[in-house]
């Protein structure tokens, strides 16, 4: 039965492959669709995931590190400290906002995520430095690297937000949220540039602890001590962050994903729908002469699944090997290519092409040994 589908496949090979390109297309855009939203997810929230913190403070109704929108006053950072549990407290100042380069024009700003910490605890700091002078000194900030890759930002650049300005003394990494990256000043900068009124306020407080294993026990002193102050995990806080990010982005791509599925559904059983109604006359010839309708079907299913199989190494093959070229090239299109997701392709493919078999494998439950003859 394979050599009939094989036969039957490859006697037309400009069909076959078309055939075969449109399931390869389809591979390719679930693969590079699913590994873009992967890229984008772990990225999103990998600088909030890796801070070494046991757990955040927040003022209660905050959504999401980007955003910011928390509002607590310094005292709070005193009251933490005085907690046995307690190990280390540091203050962050976060605010999203849009910046130029002194000496470029006004309008070709980029957003960054301006966070101002206490260099002499570190912690909420830069995670890696990769160039230049860290911590940064007055009037200056330490940029993610990836803000140099896009925007052409040097060491010694100023960044300017209306009369305010900040130098750029180092690079660092981590701290890449796609379309934003996190760029690092002191407290006493980030409030002169911010123009911080009451200079005692700020967004969130760090907390390490002696023992993480009493974090839930501490969040929940805290929160019956201070109303309005929330407790969160690094790795709850990265997750709220990334769905903050990617909830407009999930349904598109989804129905990208349905459309990506739908073409290659349609180019494949059309393929084997005209293939099965070319050879009508054969197959009337096979049930004429004793074969049953299931072995007929098997012929078709295995011209099906011979169709996915070459389109699925083809649509992979290209997806593993542009996916690393792109992000290179687009620093924008950051991917991560898992094995997991390419199973989930093979099954989707294998999907693909059973359902593609179903109509011809009706086309031949009708064909009429007797007719064929007559004709």
């Amino acid at each position: 039965m394979l050599l009939i589908a094989r036969k039957n496949l490859f006697a037309e090979r400009t069909r076959l492959g078309i055939s075969v390109g449109g399931v390869a297309l389809s591979v390719f855009l679930i693969g590079i669709l699913l590994s873009l939203y992967r890229g984008w997810s772990q990225q999103v929230g990998g600088f909030v995931e890796h801070v070494p913190a046991d757990l955040w403070a927040t003022s209660d109704g905050t959504t999401d590190f980007v955003a910011a929108g928390s509002v607590l006053p310094d005292s709070l950072g005193v009251q933490l400290k005085l907690l046995p549990e307690v190990d280390v407290v540091s203050p962050l100042i976060v605010r999203p906002m849009q910046v130029y380069r002194a000496g470029t024009s006004r309008s070709d700003t980029f957003d960054i995520q301006l966070v101002g910490y206490d260099p002499k605890v570190g912690l909420g700091g830069p995670l890696e430095v990769a160039e230049g002078k860290s911590p940064p000194g007055p009037g200056e900030v330490v940029v993610d690297i990836e803000m140099h890759k896009r925007y052409g930002v040097q060491i010694g650049d100023r960044l300017v937000k209306g009369t305010k300005s900040l130098v750029v003394s180092g690079f660092s990494r981590g701290g890449d949220f796609i379309y934003t990256q996190v760029a690092f000043a002191t407290l006493d900068t980030t409030i002169d540039f911010l123009e911080l009124q009451p200079r005692t306020q700020r967004t969130f407080f760090v907390l390490t602890l002696h023992d993480p294993s009493q974090r839930d026990v501490v969040a929940n002193r805290v929160e019956l001590a201070a109303p309005g102050v929330h407790m969160v995990t690094g790795q709850d806080f990265a997750g709220e962050t990334r769905d903050r990010i990617l909830s407009n982005i999930l349904p598109i791509l989804i129905v990208v994903l349905i459309v990506a599925f739908v073409v290659g559904l349609a180019v494949a059983g059309l393929t084997i729908y005209t293939a099965t109604v070319e050879k009508s006359r054969e197959y009337g010839i096979l049930k004429a002469e004793g074969f049953t309708n299931p072995y007929l079907y098997r012929v078709v299913f295995e011209q099906s699944m011979i169709t996915g199989t070459l389109g699925f190494l083809l649509g992979a093959g290209v997806t593993l090997l542009l996916a690393p070229f792109a992000q290179d090239t687009v620093p924008q299109f950051v991917v991560w290519v898992r094995w997991q997701d390419i199973a989930a392709i093979a099954a989707a493919t294998l999907v693909m092409s059973l359902v593609a078999a179903y109509i011809p494998v009706r086309r031949l439950s009708n064909i009429d040994p007797v007719m064929v003859f007559k004709g």
